[in-house]
């Protein structure tokens, strides 16, 4: 059975464009482009975008954005030629004449410029969503195009929560990567999925039908996204259960295989203690990647916790949640007592 966010973003396969890429003539120039990334990873809905964008704002990394994403087979091409900030700028006018001004589902505000997954890329080109032996290529190409048209002296941010349960394939395909893992309460998790999924499936929208092919498919399928609707409704039981099904799944990997990471190339944080101490919980990071960012930010004033309410779904199976998730509650000190 297809999990929660395969619906969204279109795990079913379709069969990749037909397209013949502006880019195609460079890519030869790229073949020797040496990168070194860094995996935000999480599960879905667990603050890796807020992490990602963070870390962004410091202007030491180079990361994928919303522009790499809906022109990738043209930004080698608009970059030789001196074309990006005209493209940048059609980008913007789009946005505008489409009323998009954030991604409305977690009010992140758009802009070309805005950090996106690099999950996007993979699957636009056929491909599952995550990193495997199929979507390697694909994978390293786009690496190295954003490297090669990017400062060459920064490391490459890169986040994609589908790459969470499947971090050790990284590690052995790509040797030099490091990971920072963000984990935040199961149950605030499954509770913003469950939200999120009904939001993108019952109303058009407009940006992630730019950045996902998959989902223009999908939504414009009516019968397709009415079963899925169905299925993940945040006010049925089913859809809790296949959420919760799924966060089991993912924690679960990363209990087994953690300990397989050498200590030197990952970190974990929590989404609750970056929101609560910014500046310590950043400055953990700076260490353990060896950075002294250039630009003065305000953390404090640029991360801000915002109140979560529960679904009535969720809240009347905390308890639930807790039993089914106990091992990794415990393991980043959640309580293990519902709240009232």
């Amino acid at each position: 059975m297809l999990t929660l966010f395969n619906v969204i973003w279109g795990h079913i396969y379709l069969g990749a464009s037909l397209i013949n890429p502006l880019d195609q003539p460079y890519l030869n120039q790229i073949q020797e482009i040496n990168f070194q990334p860094i995996f935000i990873l999480g599960d879905h809905r667990s603050g890796t975008t807020l992490l990602y964008q963070t870390l962004a704002s410091t202007q030491y990394f180079n990361v994928v954005t919303a522009y790499h994403i809906i022109k990738y087979n043209e930004i080698l091409h608009n970059h030789f030629n001196h074309l990006e900030k005209q493209k940048y700028q059609e980008l913007r006018t789009e946005f505008r004449q489409l009323g998009i001004s954030d991604r409305e589902f977690d009010a992140v505000p758009v802009s070309p410029e805005l950090p996106e997954e690099y999950g996007f890329i993979i699957r636009n080109a056929g491909h599952e969503l995550y990193i495997n032996d199929a979507s390697l290529p694909k994978f390293l190409e786009a690496c190295r195009k954003i490297q090669s048209i990017s400062d060459p002296g920064k490391p490459i941010l890169l986040k994609n929560p589908w790459c969470y349960p499947h971090f050790l394939y990284i590690r052995q395909a790509i040797p030099n990567a490091r990971f920072i893992f963000i984990h935040r309460n199961p149950i605030h998790v499954i509770n913003s999925k469950l939200k999120t999924v009904d939001k993108v499936l019952s109303e058009w929208n407009a940006y992630t039908g730019l950045v996902s092919k998959r989902y223009n498919k999908i939504f414009k399928n009516p019968l397709f996204r009415l079963i899925y609707r169905i299925m993940y409704f945040p006010y049925l039981g089913i859809g809790l259960n296949k959420v919760l099904q799924q966060s089991l799944m993912s924690t679960s990997y990363f209990m087994k295989n953690i300990q397989s990471l050498p200590d030197s190339v990952y970190m974990s944080i929590r989404f609750e203690d970056l929101c609560e101490q910014p500046q310590a919980t950043l400055k953990k990071i700076f260490d353990f990647l060896d950075v002294k960012p250039d630009v003065a930010i305000d953390y404090d004033s640029l991360i801000k916790k915002r109140p979560t309410q529960l679904i009535p779904t969720v809240a009347q199976h905390q308890q639930r949640i807790i039993q089914r998730l106990t091992p990794y509650f415990e393991l980043h000190n959640y309580p293990t007592i519902a709240s009232s």
